[in-house]
């Protein structure tokens, strides 16, 4: 049983709780004990982030504490769950990587493909293993649009469509998300999904071209076009959108002999030569809950039970890497940039 701890108690490390907490009730080789945050206030109240309020269990059963060195000292713990800003993401990832524990960053990786590469250089020389949190290739709402493409059920790929849509975030530590220094405006924090979903599913694109929107903040929209041999792909974040605009993800890809489309959370395949019919989203019976999918296969990987070949960080790396060539086209308005 491997013991874990969250440090940063914000908006995200919810979702991660709540994951452990199913995973413990499954009886998974991992356990969560402590959690840290520099502010204590942060273990007694909710946090609404765009995908709604994360209502707050009962966190008795977790040592809490506000300074990570004592929680170091006083627990014995494998794995450290970083759900800190992400201009902190690298800085801590690195420093727990030489202590000797396994790591599982929340994404992006880093505020740069450099300091991406000093992450995957830490966890080379420590020997412990490092994850990052691209969620999407554990949920089944996107996994049963990889299995069509990997099978070739319904043929070629020939077009794609992603967005993911919300308003601007205003929770997190001292307006952080906000800050484009820190956060790396919307392209980074909530574009990357699609843009590490595009390379998961298709591979790397021939070129890329995109234009940014200061509207609201800067980096507050980005679109994105990805170029390939046969297709386009396009996606756009938003985070621009009104304050009451409820958080917004869905695709929309064409096959040769059918469409499928996620549209509020159902997946409905419409074939040429059938009735629509909607996909089902729990295919194990264990609950479709990409948080607990993660930890779990990091876990096991860690135990080596399993090889982690769906989420390797310098994956994670590559789609920071493709993200600053986003960046760059936009800089030079839109011109295609080639990888």
């Amino acid at each position: 049983m491997l013991k874990a701890a969250i440090l940063g108690y914000g908006g995200i490390a919810r979702s991660h709780r709540s994951g452990y907490e199913l995973l413990a009730r499954q009886q998974a080789p991992v356990k969560l004990v402590a959690l840290c945050d520099i502010d204590p206030k942060q273990f007694e109240k909710e946090v609404t982030i765009n995908q709604g309020n994360g209502q707050e269990s009962d966190i008795s059963q977790y040592h809490t504490y506000t300074s990570l060195d004592e929680m170091l000292e006083k627990e014995e713990l494998d794995v450290i769950d970083i759900c800190l800003p992400t201009y902190l993401h690298a800085e801590y990832a690195i420093k727990l990587l030489r202590l000797g524990y396994n790591v599982q960053c929340e994404k992006p990786m880093g505020l740069s493909s450099a300091l991406c590469d000093e992450m995957l250089a830490a966890a080379r020389e420590s020997g412990k293993k490092l994850m990052i949190g691209m969620c999407l290739r554990f949920d089944h709402m996107y996994t049963v649009l990889k299995d069509a493409i990997d099978q070739n059920t319904y043929g070629k790929v020939t077009s794609a469509f992603f967005e993911r849509l919300s308003s601007t975030p205003r929770w997190g530590y001292d307006g952080w998300f906000q800050d484009y220094d820190r956060s790396g405006g919307v392209a980074l924090d909530m574009h990357i999904h699609d843009v590490d979903m595009v390379r998961y599913l298709f591979g790397e694109p021939k070129a890329v071209s995109a234009l940014v929107s200061d509207a609201r903040l800067k980096c507050s929209a980005i679109h994105s076009t990805f170029a390939y041999d046969d297709m386009i792909v396009t996606a756009i974040g938003d985070w621009g959108k009104a304050k009451g605009f409820p958080f917004t993800m869905g695709y929309s890809v064409n096959f040769e002999k059918a469409t499928i489309v996620l549209n509020k959370g159902v997946v409905t395949v419409y074939p040429d030569d059938a009735e629509p019919f909607e996909a089902p989203l729990d295919p194990d019976g264990k609950g479709n809950h990409r948080m607990a999918a993660e930890i779990e296969y990091f876990a096991r990987s860690i135990l080596g039970e399993i090889e982690n070949t769906r989420n390797q960080p310098a994956d994670a790396a590559n789609t920071v890497r493709l993200i600053e060539t986003l960046k760059k086209s936009a800089e030079n308005g839109g011109k295609w940039m080639e990888e």
